[in-house]
Formats: structure tokens, C-alpha cells, sequence
């Protein structure tokens, strides 16, 4: 049986994936393993990058949601500063995403009232999407493999963001 968080990744034809390069928050890795794996996807930098660093150094990045295709999806990654996450999900909002996926230090409790306020169903609040894709790198896969064991990985989806998590192992 899957678990619902892969679900959710393998049935998302694009998604929006918004991150904060000056904050040390671009997804490198994560674009990585999206660009691997195949999956359609679109990153909004909050502070202006233009292409992607790491792995897949090059890779478009938008600089705001005006320039996106119009065929993004309905899912919206966040891997931004907390402090943050609230402009972050009015910008997912904007863009016409009605679900949000708080990746690791990002589910912040006002921008996660924010996203429901706002009629955006919570997927996820605190893990890697990567975690819940087939064909990742290796990188990724071993990352994967840890959570895994340490049980981390079958927990169902967290959507309370006012309870402690580990979200690494």
C-alpha cells in the first residue's frame, strides 16, 4: 500500500516549487531529483535567482509567478525561512494553487493558518517531497533509506504545525 504522500507526488502533473536563495533555502537537491526523475515543475525564487544552483546548475527559476505557464499545477512546495512561509503561500495562492506542502523548517503556525484561510488543503507539513518520489538519485535515495528505518518516512501526513517533528530521521 502507498503511503498518501506518494500519492500525492505521483499524481501532480507540475507543481510550483518556491524557495528563498538569500536565506539558503533554494531546493538545489530537490531540483535535482525532480529534473531526474521527470516530474514537470516550476521554481519562484522569493529574492530574484534566475537559474539553479547545485546539481542541475542552470536550470530556469522564475522571478515571479507573472512569468510561469499557465499549466502549473495545483501543488505548491514551500522550502522558505518560516518567517517567510506566509509570503509564500499568498504568492502559491496567487498562482492558483489550492494545495501546500510545507517542506523542512517551513510550516510555520501562521502560514499554515494562512493556507487555510485562504482554502488551501495542507498536505504536508515538515518532510522532504523527494522522500515520496520513485528513481531519485542516490543522494536522495539514501536520505530516503534513513527515514525509512528510522520509521520517520511511514508516519501519515503531519498537518498539525505546532507538534514537535523530526523531520530528518
Amino acid at each position: 500500500m502507498a503511503h498518501p504522500l506518494q500519492d500525492v507526488m505521483a499524481a501532480a502533473d507540475g507543481f510550483l516549487v518556491i524557495g528563498e536563495s538569500s536565506k539558503g533555502r533554494f531546493p538545489a537537491m530537490s531540483f535535482a531529483a525532480y529534473t531526474a526523475v521527470g516530474k514537470r515543475f516550476y521554481v519562484v525564487d522569493l529574492d530574484g535567482l534566475s537559474e539553479s544552483r547545485g546539481p542541475v546548475k542552470g536550470g530556469k527559476v522564475y522571478g515571479s509567478i507573472d512569468e510561469l505557464p499557465a499549466e502549473r499545477g495545483d501543488l505548491a512546495v514551500l522550502w522558505v525561512h518560516p518567517h517567510t512561509a506566509s509570503r509564500a503561500v499568498e504568492l502559491a495562492h496567487a498562482a492558483g494553487c489550492t494545495r501546500v506542502w510545507f517542506s523542512f523548517q517551513t510550516g510555520h503556525p501562521d502560514a499554515v493558518a494562512r493556507a487555510r484561510e485562504l482554502g488551501m488543503e495542507v498536505v504536508e507539513i515538515g518532510r522532504c517531497p523527494v522522500y515520496y518520489l520513485d528513481g531519485t538519485p542516490a543522494a536522495c535515495r539514501m536520505h530516503t533509506a534513513v527515514t525509512r528505518l528510522s520509521g520517520t518516512w511511514r508516519r501519515p501526513p503531519q498537518l498539525d504545525p505546532s507538534v514537535p517533528r523530526k523531520e530528518l530521521v
